[in-house]
């Protein structure tokens, strides 16, 4: 085998391996589509059921950990509000809970367990303001998390945090 001939297969057999080297490009999830069918309508109803107007203790809001098996590992991007869990040091960021609308977990009934995704960033970032909307990419998991703040069905390790825009 000539040395020409040696480099044009080499050539040809990494341009046929290049497709299974490119990164897939993320699903774009809505928040609905972590919460299995038959009980997205139930939350959507009770949700028009809050009463925001006094200072009496909600009622016991709907709560759900039940998931959709086919999600996880997935690798997805969700748009929503980073409610700061952890940070390091530094003050970085380093794990979050993300939220379908802003306030929740925080001065209003927390979603669902299934309405929530616990964020684990690769790296640390600095610390985002919680009042503007982001994009989470990455490695959808189904695992429990909960803490005094909220609880949730979904954890991802994070790729990417960025702006919404």
């Amino acid at each position: 085998m000539t040395m020409t001939n040696l480099f044009s297969r080499l050539l040809l057999a990494a341009a046929l391996m290049l497709p299974a080297l490119a990164v897939a490009e993320a699903r774009t999830l809505e928040w609905l589509e972590l919460m299995p069918e038959d009980e997205a309508q139930a939350w959507i109803d009770d949700q028009t059921n809050i009463d925001h107007s006094g200072f009496d203790a909600p009622e016991e809001p709907f709560q759900s950990f039940r998931t959709v098996g086919e999600l996880d590992g997935q690798h997805v991007r969700l748009p929503g509000f980073v409610v700061p869990i952890e940070t390091n040091e530094d003050g970085d960021l380093v794990e979050f809970f993300l939220v379908p609308y802003f306030g929740a977990c925080i001065h209003l009934p927390p979603p669902p367990a299934n309405q929530i995704v616990y964020g684990r960033l690769d790296e640390p970032v600095e610390m985002i303001d919680i009042w503007d909307a982001f994009w989470m990419e990455g490695t959808l998991n189904i695992e429990d998390v909960s803490n005094e703040t909220a609880a949730s069905a979904y954890t991802m390790d994070v790729e990417s945090l960025t702006l919404y825009e």
